[in-house]
């Protein structure tokens, strides 16, 4: 790519977003995107930036 030129197809989060499109996940509890999943054990995730606990399931899902 030289200066001057743009990409048409590259687009942000925040476009995906006002377009209705995004490619992170709602939480299952709350609906908000999901961003990270934390995993502090065997039974134990949260998902981010939320902070709503998942189950093993619902995480392996995300």
């Amino acid at each position: 790519m030289t200066d001057g030129e743009s990409d048409a197809s590259v687009g942000t989060a925040a476009d995906a977003e006002s377009d209705g499109h995004s490619s992170f996940p709602p939480c299952p509890h709350c609906d908000s995107r999901v961003v990270t999943v934390t995993t502090r054990g065997p039974m134990t995730h949260v998902a981010g930036p939320c902070g709503c606990r998942l189950t093993p399931h619902e995480a392996r899902q995300l």
